[in-house]
């Protein structure tokens, strides 16, 4: 009689194999039993149940760890091997994939519901290409507060990715799942993009096991902000003035005034460029006031869009877009009550950009941008969109297509 069977089966409350107290947490001497009693059955003969060897194999690999440092200061263990993965921001999508190239969606056993909420042509991309995606479990939105903690520990991950913006509000989630023996690992995309995209994707690649991946990666995120930097250092700059920029979130279109940036995402590449950013008094992520953004009179005005097909007057960007349209949505902005007055619009200096390249791996693409608009004697020979487009032709699963970045006028 075969007696090797799954302790999940024998034992039909545990919900991992080799958990014999049902605490979601394999302690050393649990393995070590099961290690025994798999050794009794396969070379002594005895008559005893134990786990079948994949399963043991899977067991014991959570056992061998390594320890990282994640971007929010925190020592994380995880296992050397990382098979099962929630991506609590599903948005990270981009920077998972990649990493872990063409077969990513095999580790990915959960995520947020962020990719279909806010990023729909992106999520729509992928669905041509990785129809599964539609099966993957999703666990709700930490933004939204209706992450649920449990449904992940029901998935078994070996990690929880999360995003350092959300820290604050995800720490009883967090604390959960650490307290199911559960890893979160903490990167940035978002806070601090320019000084953090570089070991966010690194740490990444650390725990999953795609160290020459992600230093790859890094290494081209290096040579494009090289771009920036020496074009900074090279400039004129007693006889450059000073750039005033407004930068807003177009999802409502030009009837209600998005929310602004002031010393995150987009208004900390203001800063790094030198600039001086007409929201950086404003609350953060809130609308400005339209008689002090008048007032303050830009010199470059940049309406960061998305792919919002529900709001027909919103700044549409993305995957499924095409110039024409976006141009016409982006010169409607133009129209407010007292912009014909302002130096952006009489100069044509008024641009849209994809907000998503804000907050992802390739946000160089948005830097490059702002630079070339400040600065175009400066940049005269950056090319953001190729270089955006070479990453997707480098790194990313699916093809680069529709319009990221635009100018008002045609050239």
């Amino acid at each position: 009689m075969c007696l090797l069977i799954s302790l999940n089966i024998c034992v039909t409350s545990a919900a991992t194999p080799g958990d014999l107290n049902n605490d979601h947490k394999i302690s050393r001497a649990e393995l070590s039993d099961a290690i025994i009693s798999y050794m009794k059955f396969e070379y002594a003969g005895e008559n005893v149940k134990c786990l079948e060897k994949d399963i043991l194999r899977e067991t014991a690999r959570k056992h061998f760890t390594i320890t990282v440092t994640d971007l929010a200061g925190r020592e994380v263990v995880v296992p050397t091997r990382v098979e099962r993965v929630v991506l609590a921001h599903s948005l990270y999508i981009q920077e998972f994939a990649a990493l872990e190239g063409e077969n990513f969606t095999e580790k990915i056993v959960g995520w947020g519901s962020e990719l279909e909420t806010y990023d729909i042509d992106t999520y729509n991309e992928y669905l041509k290409k990785y129809p599964e995606i539609k099966y993957i479990p999703t666990v709700g939105s930490l933004s939204r507060n209706t992450f649920d903690a449990e449904a992940v520990v029901s998935l078994n991950p070996d990690l929880v990715i999360m995003p350092l913006m959300l820290k604050e509000l995800a720490q009883k989630n967090t604390e959960h799942l650490e307290n199911a023996g559960i890893p979160v690992l903490f990167v940035d995309f978002w806070k601090d993009p320019l000084e953090n995209t570089q070991e966010s994707i690194l740490v990444m690649g650390q725990v999953l096991g795609k160290e020459k991946r992600a230093e790859n990666i890094s290494e081209f995120y290096g040579e494009q902000m090289d771009k920036v930097y020496s074009g900074l250092n090279n400039m004129d700059t007693e006889n450059t003035t000073k750039q005033k920029v407004y930068v807003e979130y177009g999802s409502f279109g030009p009837s209600q005034y998005g929310m602004t940036f002031s010393n995150s995402n987009w208004g900390s590449m203001i800063t790094v460029l030198k600039g001086t950013n007409v929201a950086e008094g404003v609350a953060s992520m809130a609308p400005i006031d339209p008689e002090y953004l008048l007032a303050e009179n830009p010199d470059v005005i940049i309406i960061a869009g998305q792919y919002w097909p529900e709001s027909k007057d919103s700044m549409v960007l993305g995957y499924l877009t095409n110039p024409t349209e976006s141009r016409e949505l982006l010169q409607g902005f133009c129209k407010r009550s007292g912009w014909s007055t302002l130096n952006a619009v009489k100069n044509n200096n008024v641009h849209g950009i994809h907000h998503g390249i804000s907050y992802h791996v390739y946000n160089f693409a948005g830097i490059q941008a702002l630079a070339k608009w400040m600065y175009p004697d400066a940049f005269v020979d950056m090319d953001p969109e190729a270089n955006l487009r070479e990453f997707h032709e480098r790194y990313l699963p699916i093809d680069y297509s529709g319009v990221w970045i635009l100018d008002i006028a045609e050239a």
